[in-house]
């Protein structure tokens, strides 16, 4: 059984999409702080209904499917609130699948009445209204009621106490960690990509990767490596986007070779969807481990609260303008980003090449906590001496005891390697071993 933890949704009132005398359906999520409070974070009218009601539901078919389990997944969006425009993240059951919606200010006749991240309520009736919505309808649209008093009064709040799944809390840290190597592969029109993703097999063997090839201006699937191909593991994972393709303007392709990772961004003339998947089918972002380094080599906490300080519910957080800003080095700044983004502090937008500010509606306080790969380095540190044995230029050799073995760890800039069974079957793609962090951490207290 997987780990999980008690989490209390509290909304003063269900999502609902209801029509008002006189005028055009309203949209009013119900949204749930982590300490209950319920902001009103935004009201105005949607330029383009269609297309947000079709980026809200895909969000949250997602958000409901495990993609390689049939089981029962109900867990709500998180949105991010700021002057620039909403943001809507949420996970698949399986964590393997992440799906963002960026709708910009442009997208609303209205203004923002609040900066914050808070839960959204996707109810089964609000998504079948959604699914109704037309562009010729004046679609209000707000979030969360100011005026509810959620201890008194005729208001109902509606709560719901579920199981949340630690991968899912710890797949919102670790999905930071794999965006800012994305690259951008190819961008096709909507009409080339619908193509090819209703080409995709509904059902694929999950150990078999495929091949997206750009042709041209067009796209086609492949079952072998080519070159310039990206290769993604599930075509049922990105068919998600097919609902979204009709009235897109492009499908953005970004890759990540060495890690195995692809995102599939749909772009409209308003606002974008933005699908990441692992590697593999069965590999959830959640277990991959690519924060590790940096929770266990940190910046110092005094770089780490000067860059906090700084955090004002941006959508765009440029390093170098910290850098500036703080009079510090870029790369303190971008390990401070890093090591709050592991904290639920802040998001990647590889799209924009930069972090935002978020703050989960989770307590990740702990998060180190749930790294059993960070434990057992700290561990080994408290149990046996480890030494460096060998130091050049390139590198430095750590004898690392293992279970009845020394292992030898290998610290350089390019690459960490380490002899045990674990390097040896992912080659550092799944983050570092224990044994590696374990190295790093002797390697920083001595610099230090």
């Amino acid at each position: 059984m997987s780990m999980a933890l008690d989490y209390t949704y509290q909304y003063p009132f269900p999502s609902s999409l209801e029509a008002k005398r006189g005028q055009g359906p309203a949209l009013a999520l119900a949204t749930c702080n982590f300490d209950h409070s319920s902001p009103h974070f935004f009201d105005g009218r949607v330029r383009q209904p269609r297309v947000m009601g079709d980026m809200l539901v895909t969000l949250s078919d997602v958000v409901r499917t495990h993609f390689f389990k049939p089981v029962p997944t109900l867990l709500d969006p998180v949105l991010t609130s700021n002057e620039e425009l909403l943001r809507l993240e949420g996970f698949s059951g399986c964590c393997g699948v992440y799906a963002r919606v960026d709708l910009p200010a442009e997208a609303f006749d209205g203004s923002c009445h609040g900066r914050g991240t808070t839960n959204v309520d996707f109810n089964t009736p609000m998504r079948n209204a959604l699914t109704r919505l037309r562009d010729n309808e004046e679609v209000s649209f707000a979030i969360g009621k100011e005026e509810v008093v959620l201890s008194k009064g005729e208001q109902q709040t509606v709560e719901k106490k579920v199981k949340l799944p630690v991968r899912w809390v710890k797949g919102f840290s670790e999905v930071q960690s794999y965006q800012p190597q994305l690259q951008l592969r190819m961008e096709i029109s909507a009409g080339e990509a619908l193509r090819f993703v209703r080409s995709l097999p509904k059902v694929a063997k999950p150990k078999m990767p495929s091949y997206a090839l750009s042709v041209g201006k067009s796209i086609r699937l492949s079952q072998r490596p080519q070159r310039g191909a990206v290769q993604f593991s599930g075509t049922h994972r990105v068919k998600a986007i097919e609902p979204l393709l009709p009235r897109a303007k492009t499908l953005r392709v970004w890759a990540d070779e060495n890690q195995g990772t692809s995102a599939w961004e749909v772009c409209f003339e308003l606002g974008s969807f933005f699908l990441l998947i692992s590697p593999e089918v069965y590999r959830g972002f959640s277990g991959e481990g690519q924060l590790l380094a940096n929770l266990a080599s940190p910046p110092p906490d005094s770089t780490i609260a000067q860059v906090r300080a700084q955090l004002a519910w941006q959508s765009h957080i440029r390093s170098d303008d910290l850098a500036h800003r703080l009079q510090l080095p870029e790369s303190a700044i971008q390990s401070s980003l890093a090591v709050l983004g592991s904290r639920g502090l802040a998001g990647f937008d590889a799209t924009r090449n930069c972090y935002y500010h978020r703050e989960l509606p989770f307590d990740l306080e702990k998060i180190e906590e749930l790294q059993p790969r960070l434990r057992s380095a700290r561990s080994l540190l408290a149990k046996a001496t480890i030494k460096a044995v060998e130091s050049s230029d390139q590198s430095v050799v750590f004898e690392v005891p293992g279970t009845d073995t020394i292992h030898r760890v290998s610290l350089s800039p390019e690459q960490d390697a380490c002899t045990c069974p674990w390097y040896s079957k992912h080659q550092g793609k799944r983050g570092p071993c224990k044994h590696v962090l374990a190295a790093r951490i002797v390697q920083d207290e001595e610099s230090a």
